[in-house]
């Protein structure tokens, strides 16, 4: 250990760096306070014997210009002194000093002095790398979840990318939609798409759970509810790739066999809408999978509510999913959604509800057409008091032209 001795008097800077050395310590001298300060900076020392009363810079000016120094480690300072009033040795304490010593110098006194400061530093070394070792892995913990959550915003990006854009036109229907993440990913996803001449399909689900997990089960369904032989969106209307698709409950009966594996415990499952629409008549056929009933907004006024569907998908093997029928008229409006529309909180716990989404449904002016999910989200952020929900929230409404 590198232990500084600063006094002013060299017999006694020869008496100490005597004893010093021989009990193995490394010894640097300075006549004053200015001179030790100039041999701290040169080397590393974390003990110091300075006396009081010194020229150019004292013993409390130089223990309170080491304390404002802030050195990279702990320097212990004992201050030679023949002041025992207690107000010099408060004035001492304050000052920054760890010990005091009297003059003159008792060997056997001192040698105790620094079997103290041996150990005091000895902590402080421990302390010390066990801080710099805490600094370390915070630091690496912190570019870990850095990098995550650049990895999480990626991953939140190519999901909206996989959602029909706000622009895409399925004729003679008008879409809009709404998805509002509780995390950086979800589980909830739709899409509606051309199958063949005559007829769109679509569909609107909700993985359990939240989180990676669940976006990583939804980017996989999303996969599979694309019927195989679906046309390309760009070519969609000009010929009958999908004319062999067999309706949406044996659809999504067939998908949920291949997904279902026998004495497989499932980690997740989704609850499903998936239909298809007549493009001329208006019909379509819906299969509900556990997923909370569509409603249709009749533009002649009312609500209307499918019933209840089948279970969940991706729970049983050999589900037999059936299909409900029902008929847009022009102006008419088939709205999917997720629970996290109607189980969205406010502060005191209340759930907003389905007669309340109704009521928000029914309240838009039958010639304000767009704008349906807009209203909705602003009164579920009013609801909820947040713009952080709790539940994944998406909604698709497919709309039936009015000059049909």
């Amino acid at each position: 250990m590198n232990a500084l001795i600063i006094d002013d008097a060299a017999d006694t800077r020869l008496y100490v760096r005597a004893l010093l050395e021989g009990w193995g310590y490394n010894t640097v001298e300075a006549a004053d306070g200015l001179d030790g300060l100039d041999r701290m900076r040169e080397t590393s020392i974390q003990l110091v014997i300075c006396d009081w009363i010194m020229p150019c810079l004292s013993g409390l000016e130089f223990c309170r210009a080491v304390r404002a120094a802030q050195f990279p480690y702990y320097v212990y300072l004992i201050l030679l002194t023949s002041r025992s009033d207690k107000s010099d040795l408060l004035a001492g304490l304050n000052a920054g000093a760890d010990d005091f010593l009297s003059k003159p110098v008792d060997a056997k006194l001192l040698r105790a002095r620094l079997r103290v400061a041996e150990r005091i530093l000895t902590v402080q070394g421990l302390l010390a790398d066990q801080n710099r070792t805490l600094r370390e892995s915070r630091e690496r913990l912190q570019y870990a979840y850095d990098q995550i959550q650049r990895d999480l915003a990626s991953a939140a990006r190519i999901q909206r990318q996989m959602l029909p854009p706000p622009d895409r036109l399925v004729e003679p229907f008008r879409a809009e939609s709404l998805f509002l993440p509780a995390a950086h990913v979800s589980g909830d996803s739709f899409n509606y798409f051309y199958l063949n001449n005559e007829l769109i399909g679509f569909y609107l689900f909700d993985v359990s759970g939240h989180g990676v997990q669940a976006a990583l089960f939804s980017v996989r369904l999303n996969a599979s509810l694309l019927p195989a032989l679906t046309s390309d969106w760009t070519a969609a209307g000009n010929g009958s790739l999908a004319a062999g698709f067999p309706g949406p409950g044996r659809f999504l009966s067939e998908v949920n066999t291949r997904w279902v594996e026998p004495d497989v415990e499932f980690d997740n499952y989704a609850t499903i809408a998936y239909g298809t629409l007549d493009k001329q008549s208006g019909e379509a056929h819906i299969v509900l999978a556990g997923h909370p009933p569509p409603l249709v907004l009749r533009n002649a006024g009312g609500i209307e509510t499918l019933a209840a569907g089948g279970l969940p998908f991706g729970m049983f093997p050999d589900v037999n999913y059936e299909s409900q029928r029902l008929v847009l008229h022009a102006g008419d409006r088939l709205i999917l959604y997720s629970d996290g529309v109607t189980e969205c909180a406010n502060p005191q716990g209340e759930l907003f509800g389905i007669e309340r989404m109704q009521s928000a449904l029914a309240a838009r002016p039958g010639d304000n057409r767009l704008g349906l999910t807009r209203e909705l989200e602003a009164q579920l952020q009013r609801w909820s008091g947040t713009l952080d929900f709790q539940d994944d929230i998406s909604v698709l409404v497919l709309e039936r032209d009015s000059e049909t």
